[in-house]
């Protein structure tokens, strides 16, 4: 059945405070909230295999159990709902920010599910910490939907209803566990293609894309785990030269990887920000284009390109028409026939060429920019293919005597 359903990315977040231990559920009331979770990841997963589940507990302070697994790995959200134990008081607001967190994290992959929370509680929170009702705020910006169960009395201030209100999610009141349990059946199966169709719209959304972007890593960001990484996928000597222009210079901007290098935060593949967002812009997503953002080339992980270099590619669209005016009888910068790209040392067969980003092998030729500051290197059949001999890296007017 899981073709008639919408796949889901489903949080499941359990309060585990001292609170939660009360009697009025037997044998208390956070054994009735596990097996009523127990209920829900196993009728979700039978009648849709697509979906993903993740397991959140909180007290003093929010924990992730398990990340997103599918119902393959069923029998482990189950064996972790088991160790579940009473403690502590109820910081709601920072279960609710961390859950939102791990949602984002898959937002950013490529074919994301739709996301969505189920948060079980009696209502009780710490108010000195973080807000409920501002992470509900959070959630609804990004439309992540927050269902929540109420256990027991709630009282008068009726946080749990206040966020599924905000965010368009259900509220179910539940004053004993056959309520809980028909609740947690009614989550498992309502995830229909007819419901919440508009989702699909806003993940393409540009500004929603923008929103959800992950920041690029600089050099001195990276951890020592994530610097080995990025040595072994790229090479020891390597591993700060872009994975696009094969170089460590920045090809716009002339300056070293360590000014303008950026790593990706889920494979930490390294790119210089302005060949990164040279690559966007020319992909043929439109709404990519427009949200200021790129996916990896490598691992796919939605990226935003900051925000200077996006504003610098409209400038240069706005300012085209005014430049080719001013320039209508540009300089002719001679360029120079390299019979063997060895010759110009081993640095050099490193660059990759600007028209068809392949780097260069010993013994082939190439035409090398005559702009002492530019120097770009092209395959000869690439310089033959330059928009009236402008060269892609300076712009300068070049011809081969």
């Amino acid at each position: 059945m899981s073709e008639n359903r919408i796949p889901e990315n489903l949080v499941i977040c359990i309060d585990t405070s001292r609170s939660m231990f009360r009697k009025d559920f037997s044998p208390n009331r956070l054994a009735c909230c596990i097996s009523a979770a127990k209920t829900l990841i196993q009728n979700r997963f039978k009648i849709d295999t697509l979906s993903a589940i993740a397991l959140i507990k909180y007290s003093d302070k929010p924990k992730k159990v398990i990340d997103f697994i599918s119902s393959s790995f069923g029998d482990k959200l189950i064996q972790a709902l088991n160790s579940f134990r009473c403690e502590g008081y109820s910081a709601m607001g920072d279960a609710l920010a961390l859950s939102i967190k791990i949602l984002i994290a898959e937002l950013r992959k490529i074919g994301a599910k739709t996301p969505r929370i189920v948060l079980v509680s009696d209502g009780r929170y710490v108010r000195s910490a973080v807000d409920p009702i501002k992470m509900a705020r959070v959630a609804q910006g990004l439309n992540i939907r927050i269902d929540t169960f109420g256990i027991g009395n709630t009282g008068k201030d009726n946080i749990l209803k206040k966020i599924s209100d905000i965010t368009g999610g259900r509220y179910f009141y539940n004053p004993d566990f056959e309520s809980l349990n028909r609740s947690a059946q009614e989550i498992a199966d309502d995830n229909y293609k007819t419901y919440n169709a508009a989702k699909e719209v806003l993940i393409e959304n540009p500004a929603f894309l923008r929103k959800i972007a992950a920041d690029l890593l600089r050099v001195q960001d990276l951890t020592k785990d994530q610097e080995q990484r990025a040595k072994q996928i790229r090479g020891e000597v390597d591993f700060k030269k872009c994975s696009i222009c094969f170089s460590d210079q920045d090809p716009y901007t002339k300056g070293t990887f360590y000014i303008t290098g950026r790593y990706c935060p889920s494979c930490t593949t390294p790119f210089h920000i302005h060949c990164l967002a040279a690559w966007a812009d020319s992909q043929k997503n439109h709404k990519i284009k427009r949200s200021g953002t790129a996916r990896c080339p490598h691992c796919f992980y939605l990226l935003k390109i900051p925000i200077e270099v996006t504003q610098i590619q409209k400038l240069r669209v706005l300012t085209k028409g005014v430049k080719e005016k001013l320039n209508q009888t540009p300089e002719i910068m001679p360029a120079k026939f390299i019979k063997d790209v060895a010759m110009l040392g081993e640095e050099a067969l490193f660059k990759a060429c600007p028209v068809c980003q392949l780097i260069y092998e010993k013994g082939q030729s190439a035409v090398q920019c005559g702009n002492l500051q530019c120097n770009a290197l092209y395959h000869e059949d690439c310089f033959k293919k330059l928009k009236e001999g402008h060269c892609k890296s300076c712009d300068m007017k070049l011809h081969l005597y």
